[in-house]
């Protein structure tokens, strides 16, 4: 860091700075305990969608063996995605995604060949494909608002353990150079005007 200069004009750029960083800390880590709460959220909201998953997996599980048939149904049609929709919130100052619908493309079979399965195929697979979809979203969330929460805290740590005490300790070392100059000066003045009087003293007794 440079060196600081040793006079009143720093001084004041000092306090200012000081000012505005102790003005500014709270801020940051009000940030900063959002953050925290938000990522905790959005990792629970995983926990959840992963538990969702793994129920639907189960149930799933037991049409394993007429899913893996040979069948004139496409079960992979079943699922296929058109779009998916989403949105933006700012959290904190950084947008993240919501997850808002997913629509798939349009699938048709006839009621009187399909199987008795298949109804039920149709909907958990695709609820499987909407947890799987949503799982993406809420993970793509959790790593901005990671990345957000590390940056603040790295700027609250900046705050809290350097900037502030340093300006703190330029302002002790500027105050203590400028009162020594102070005592200086009025020694230099208590000297300058002994000699003044000494010279007077010394004038008067030549006459």
């Amino acid at each position: 860091m440079a060196e600081i200069k040793l006079n009143k004009t720093e001084l004041k750029v000092q306090k200012t700075t000081l000012d505005q960083l102790a003005k500014y800390l709270p801020t940051l880590q009000l940030k900063k305990q959002q953050l925290q709460v938000e990522v905790e959220t959005a990792k629970n909201m995983e926990v959840g969608i992963l538990g969702e998953m793994s129920k639907i997996k189960d149930y799933v599980s037991k049409w394993s063996v007429v899913l893996s048939q040979k069948l004139t149904i496409n079960v992979y049609q079943m699922i296929q995605i058109e779009r998916i929709e989403t949105e933006l919130e700012n959290v904190a100052g950084v947008d993240v995604p919501i997850f808002k619908d997913l629509v798939f493309e349009p699938f048709k079979y006839s009621f009187f060949i399909k199987p008795i399965w298949v109804d039920i195929a149709y909907e958990e697979l695709r609820k499987m494909v909407v947890e799987r979809e949503k799982l993406k979203i809420i993970r793509n969330r959790i790593k901005l608002l990671s990345e957000e929460l590390r940056q603040t805290s790295i700027k609250v740590n900046l705050f809290e353990k350097r900037m502030i005490p340093q300006c703190k300790e330029n302002i002790r070392k500027i105050k203590i150079f400028l009162g020594d100059q102070e005592i200086a000066a009025i020694c230099n003045a208590k000297i300058a005007k002994d000699k003044l009087k000494r010279k007077e003293l010394l004038r008067q007794e030549a006459v």
